[in-house]
């Protein structure tokens, strides 16, 4: 088939559609799930910006306790570089490492966007409480939320001390697989969560 037969078809088929879309564009049935389809896409826009706002007052309100989410070397400048979660409010400067390897706020999830917009023009050496532990952020997240489920009203600097012995015994007590993964369901983390050792869970 030529170019021109292609084209021609083309031309025929689409007309057809449209034709069939006119129809249905006429059925009650078809406007009502139109207008429902509108409705949903302006509402879901609403709660995706109140969420980022709801997000950006967490973010902005919280005490921070830091954790080191990553530890980095950059063998060309040779430099470290460390990457800081708060264990709180979840907020996580590895975005910016996202961003330095992919280059395009496309790639991050709406959540990871939030935090890079909110921490892009802010500095945060000295905000809140530096803990010595490099660890998955997931845990350290779920301990301290075990913490406070147990003593709501703990001031930051005795729940950094809990955390950081609850650390402790992950990394020195050695455990069965069965053992972690009922560990892991304690924490509502997933049961074949398996950052357990010594080297997911260090002292910087």
């Amino acid at each position: 088939m030529g170019i021109k037969e292609q084209y021609d078809e083309i031309v025929l088929a689409r007309k057809e559609i449209i034709e069939q879309i006119k129809i249905l564009a006429d059925d009650e049935t078809v406007k009502k799930y139109l207008e429902l389809c509108k409705s949903n896409d302006q509402l879901s826009n609403k709660q995706r910006d109140l969420y980022s706002q709801l997000k950006t007052e967490e973010y902005s309100s919280c005490n921070h306790i830091w954790v080191n989410t990553l530890h980095d070397y950059d063998r060309w400048e040779g430099r470290s570089y460390n990457y800081y979660g708060c264990i709180k409010c979840g907020l996580d400067q590895r975005v910016f490492n996202l961003m330095e390897n992919r280059n395009d706020l496309r790639w991050l999830s709406m959540d990871q966007q939030i935090m890079y917009n909110f921490m892009k023009n802010r500095t945060y050496d000295g905000d809140g409480i530096v803990t010595k532990v490099l660890c998955d952020l997931d845990l350290a997240k779920a301990i301290y939320s075990k913490i406070k489920e147990a003593h709501p009203d703990i001031d930051d600097e005795t729940a950094r001390k809990y955390f950081e012995i609850a650390l402790d015994d992950i990394r020195e007590i050695k455990v069965s697989e069965e053992r972690k993964a009922n560990r892991a369901k304690r924490l509502s983390l997933e049961t074949k969560f398996n950052k357990w050792t010594g080297w997911d869970i260090r002292s910087n």
